[in-house]
């Protein structure tokens, strides 16, 4: 099998390796697709290092190969499945609490991180969902980062009727619209991109808005919301000016949360007397539950959140440095590798 190494930045290397031969516990899966995140994007450019040579990869469809005789799941071979890889230890305080994206074994020395750049994997029985064959598989790749948008808006609270400002267009920012929109609420869309706003219209928006126009952006929010300011806001963007405006039009007791990550370390722009007198929550949100990847997987097999059109383009492996490159450029919205070919 070929599997795609990151050797060092800007460095990516197809080596030919044995297909990996799962324990009794363990399922051997052969990747369909992968979709490039940012995470990738950063481990490729430096701005980001885990360790050198990995295997990048972990927004993944792919088909059941073998399964090992200890496994006690309903899984069997030939399955098509997503692929939730993160590591859970399900014993730590975090995995107990229903907060297992925060499992504080995830990163043990000595585990697989990430992986799906390669033609094969073994994964626990726990790390897949079995998804129907009417579900295209490079849609199906786009499980993981649903699975992100629904647990960052589970961290604002966000419910029906509520308004919410998702500021950021990129597929991300989408991805929060999409279903935002399908759990009856009212999206604004801010963004400096106007093609991108326009597609934000497109799929649903309630609104759209530019915010470098300071005026212009808070008018409309406040004229919207009755004066009062949205219920809560996800910033899908690294633009620390995106939470300078979040702010200005966020409601009283509203919530923001911090669902990009930054390649530096900004402090945040707000004065600590306007959290305390406007009972502003502000929060983060890292990766997904179990739960979080399963009510995703169901979204998108009952066809409540359609992807299709966010997957811009598909590469083959062999074509992999050109693919993240294209991903990085910020011209498109996912792209995937095809792990097939």
């Amino acid at each position: 099998m070929k599997s795609i190494y990151l050797t060092e930045p800007r460095q990516l290397e197809i080596r030919e390796e044995p297909i990996p031969i799962p324990q009794e516990h363990e399922v051997l899966v052969k990747i369909a697709y992968c979709g490039i995140c940012t995470l990738e994007q950063r481990l490729f450019d430096g701005q980001r290092k885990i360790y050198y040579p990995i295997i990048p990869g972990h927004e993944a469809s792919a088909v059941v190969v073998t399964i090992g005789k200890q496994v006690r799941t309903s899984v069997s071979e030939g399955d098509h499945v997503v692929l939730d890889l993160v590591n859970r230890c399900h014993a730590c305080p975090a995995c107990i609490s229903g907060n297992s994206n925060l499992c504080e074994n995830r990163f043990k020395k000595g585990q697989r991180v990430l992986g799906a750049f390669s033609q094969y994997m073994v994964v626990r029985p726990d790390q897949l969902q079995t998804i129907p064959e009417s579900l295209p598989l490079e849609q199906a790749a786009l499980t993981e980062p649903l699975a992100c948008c629904i647990r960052s808006l589970h961290k604002v609270k966000a419910s029906l009727g509520d308004t919410i400002l998702i500021s950021g267009a990129g597929t991300m920012g989408l991805l929060h619209v999409k279903t935002a929109l399908v759990m009856g609420i009212r999206v604004i869309v801010s963004d400096v991109d106007a093609s991108r706003l326009a597609y934000a219209k497109k799929i649903g928006a309630d609104a759209v808005v530019d915010p470098s126009d300071g005026e212009a952006f808070t008018e409309l929010i406040m004229s919207m919301t009755w004066g009062r300011g949205v219920d809560s806001c996800v910033i899908t963007t690294p633009a620390i000016c995106a939470v300078e405006s979040a702010i200005k039009v966020l409601a009283p007791s509203g919530t923001i949360n911090i669902y990009t990550s930054y390649g530096d370390k900004p402090n945040l722009p707000i004065d600590m007397n306007t959290i305390h007198r406007n009972e502003f929550v502000i929060t983060g949100s890292e990766g997904r539950s179990e739960n979080d990847f399963y009510t995703a997987t169901r979204a998108l097999v009952n066809r409540k959140v359609v992807v299709d059109d966010l997957v811009s383009r598909i590469y083959p492996m062999e074509q992999a440095t050109e693919a993240v490159e294209a991903a990085a450029s910020g011209a498109m919205y996912r792209v995937l590798l095809d792990m097939e070919v």
